[in-house]
């Protein structure tokens, strides 16, 4: 079933089990750049309108001419009259003149230009675009080893990551106020053909610190804005494929290996699980460019963190899967 567009922009939540192609073709669809622009709509034809506003124009018009005769023929003396009159030569021959030029437009100046007639928004807050493009990149590259045509689980959430629903404390903060707000907006499942299933997901976390200060002449207000990304990515095995799993946790650390900007914030091994919690940076890109800018270092790449999070859980596997067949360790490095 293809993408609800209108239903998914009244909520901004994208959730489906599909195909990977499938949820590709609906990060697709939710890009507004991507949609054809509606046609505008041709105006109707007004008739009879502007013929009335023709003939009033006209009527206007003959009005000025008989104030401008009876200005004409005043005698001396009447300054009161005289004004009056040439007050109302003047509004009548241009009002006359403007009801002409309107009623000469016809349909363009009947029919306004209204929002149905221009061409769809096209700007993108960021943030989703960012979002967006981070699981197209993952399915990309993982679509290789997933199972061929098997399901994924995928919920992207595009509100505002400061809505208040995601708003988890609000108190004093020394002289200000403080806000914290917890966004999880990514959720991805899906089994490699290897029968691992793979469990992604990120959380945004956010923190605002308002500080006011009152001056003689205003009130001042200093605002602080910090956050960082928690990228999740685990592993669920059989335990009878990976024996020793539990007691490899420091092996574990040891393998891990992340891009600039990437720290490893936790490490857990269990007989059925291996997971890593990474924290990015709140500015992270979907893809660094490939050389340093000049003005300084690049922002983390979120899509290289998910994979190097990835290989350096399988090499933990691979090595604890190797334990029963000692001299045979494989290595992914």
């Amino acid at each position: 079933m293809p993408l609800d567009l209108e239903a998914f922009q009244k909520t901004q939540v994208y959730q489906r089990r599909a195909t990977v192609a499938e949820v590709l073709e609906d990060l697709r669809a939710m890009d507004p750049r991507a949609r054809p622009v509606p046609e505008a709509r041709q105006p109707e034809p007004t008739g009879p309108p502007t013929n009335t506003a023709a003939r009033i124009g006209v009527g206007m018009l003959v009005a000025a001419v008989v104030a401008l005769a009876i200005l004409w023929f005043l005698p001396s003396g009447l300054e009161g009259l005289t004004s009056l009159m040439g007050f109302l030569f003047f509004g009548l021959l241009v009002g006359g003149i403007l009801t002409l030029v309107a009623s000469s437009m016809g349909s363009e100046f009947d029919s306004p230009l209204s929002a149905s007639s221009w061409p769809e928004e096209r700007f993108v807050a960021p943030y989703k675009e960012q979002r967006r493009l981070l699981v197209a990149t993952v399915l990309q590259r993982f679509q290789v080893d997933l199972v061929q045509d098997a399901p994924v689980d995928v919920t992207l959430d595009l509100t505002l990551p400061l809505d208040d629903r995601k708003r988890v404390h609000r108190g004093k903060h020394g002289t200000g106020i403080r806000e914290d707000f917890v966004d999880p907006w990514l959720s991805l499942q899906g089994r490699f053909a290897d029968g691992t299933q793979l469990q992604l997901s990120v959380v945004e976390q956010v923190r605002l610190v308002h500080r006011t200060k009152v001056l003689p002449l205003k009130v001042k207000t200093k605002r602080k804005r910090s956050g960082v990304s928690l990228m999740t990515v685990a592993l669920r095995v059989k335990p009878e494929r990976h024996p020793g799993l539990a007691a490899m946790e420091a092996h574990a650390r040891g393998a891990v290996r992340l891009p600039p900007g990437a720290r490893l914030k936790r490490v857990r091994v269990a007989e059925d699980r291996a997971e890593l919690r990474v924290l990015l940076d709140e500015d992270w890109v979907v893809q660094a460019p490939r050389t340093p800018r000049p003005q300084g270092p690049s922002k983390p790449d979120a899509s290289r963190t998910a994979t190097m999070m990835l290989l350096s859980l399988y090499q933990v596997l691979n090595h604890s899967s190797s334990q029963a067949r000692p001299g045979n360790v494989r290595s992914t490095s």
